[in-house]
């Protein structure tokens, strides 16, 4: 992952406690059954994301805020809560933090559908090849495409042609990316189904 937690000390921990506490959550929030972690978004210039784990309850659950220290959107899973963030401009996209930007967003939001959406920016790294034949893996691995960043001149989107993990199939897609943030998936092609039935894996997606 891109993103680098950082452990905050007690008073630093204290401090984004008593920001996102009130009263209908304040049980929840407690300095001695919580941990919280930042880490730092590098297309943010002052706003990084917060990681609040409370360990009390079973099973423990967590809670994550974009906040440059006084303002903290909570992250409900929904597009709108990072274009809050954006709309106040923090944000700086560029065709080297992109594909960053786009990797979180998806993080965060998922699918339409409400399935996970994970870019692959290292084939390694993807989430099915577990459970593949030696035969599927290796055709996967050669098939891998490396992410394509490109500027529109005109309207200054960036466009951005990926492979993704998406509602459990590998896809190249392109994805339209404002300079608000906004992420729109503009086409997309299976691009692993044909590979895998030729290995006979096709049952793995």
């Amino acid at each position: 992952s891109f993103m680098l937690w950082q452990r905050l000390d007690r008073d630093n921990s204290i401090k984004v406690i008593n920001a996102v506490k009130n009263e209908e959550n304040a049980s929840m929030f407690n300095v001695s059954t919580s941990e919280v972690k930042q880490a730092r978004l590098f297309f943010y210039d002052s706003y990084n994301l917060y990681k609040i784990t409370n360990f009390a309850s079973l099973p423990s659950f967590t809670f994550e805020f974009l906040s440059d220290g006084k303002f903290f959107q909570y992250m409900d899973g929904i597009e709108a809560s990072i274009y809050a963030v954006n709309d106040k401009g923090g944000l700086k996209l560029d065709e080297h933090n992109v594909i960053n930007y786009v990797s979180f967003f998806f993080d965060q939001v998922g699918s339409e559908e409400g399935g996970d959406i994970i870019v692959i920016s290292d084939p390694n790294d993807m989430p099915l090849l577990d459970s593949l034949d030696a035969d599927a893996y290796n055709s996967v691995l050669s098939n891998y495409m490396p992410a394509i960043v490109t500027k529109d001149t005109k309207t200054g989107i960036l466009i951005v042609e990926t492979d993704l993990y998406l509602e459990s199939h590998l896809v190249r897609a392109k994805i339209e990316v404002t300079a608000k943030g906004r992420v729109k998936i503009v086409d997309q092609q299976t691009t692993m189904h044909q590979v895998m039935k030729a290995s006979g894996a096709e049952t793995a997606i």
